[in-house]
């Protein structure tokens, strides 16, 4: 198996581990699980989510549910901030990121277009993207890197919302390599 089907499978096995938590912990998991066309329709709704192109605020009402949540450490940390909630967290927090300058997702030109895998279990939805990245170590290299993003749908829009962002020190300055 080369390096880079070994770090799809380790992606896909991560974030399958993200939805069973996810799932393990909810008291209607189980018998009365969605259809296919359920699940085929909250795919889309992540995939829309992504590639939709309006105004901030249009995009997260049509999006997100009023009382969405946010698991991204740096769009938690604004909400520090703001003091914003639910959807308008959302909204706020990347508001006021960008006032300060920093980068709310910077996931090292991985593009969260064209997920190389779509998976939907119950109310979850996973993609994974692909991207090349330069070698830290030989500018000359690159290799394969992944990311995901993981939703929870309820009433046909994304309820709450997981990812790999971690923090590094000096995240805060604006420095975009954190």
């Amino acid at each position: 198996m080369r390096n880079s089907e070994r770090a799809a499978w380790a992606i896909a096995v991560v974030a399958s581990a993200v939805a069973v938590f996810a799932i393990a912990g909810r008291p209607d998991a189980g018998p009365g699980r969605p259809s296919q066309a359920e699940l085929d329709a909250n795919k889309q709704i992540l995939l829309d989510f992504f590639s939709y192109e309006g105004p901030r605020q249009e995009r997260a009402e049509r999006f997100m549910t009023e009382d969405y949540i946010q698991h991204n450490p740096r769009l938690l940390r604004m909400d520090d901030f703001t003091g914003a909630s639910g959807r308008q967290a959302w909204i706020e927090g990347f508001e006021e990121a960008e006032r300060r300058g920093i980068r709310i997702v910077d996931l090292g030109g991985i593009p969260l277009r064209n997920p190389v895998l779509v998976m939907a279990e119950d109310d979850l939805v996973t993609a994974i993207y692909r991207g090349e990245m330069t070698d830290p170590d030989d500018p000359d290299r690159t290799y394969e890197a992944f990311a995901f993003e993981t939703v929870r749908i309820r009433d046909g829009k994304m309820a709450e919302h997981w990812d790999q962002v971690t923090l590094a020190p000096g995240w805060m300055d604006g420095d975009s390599d954190r």
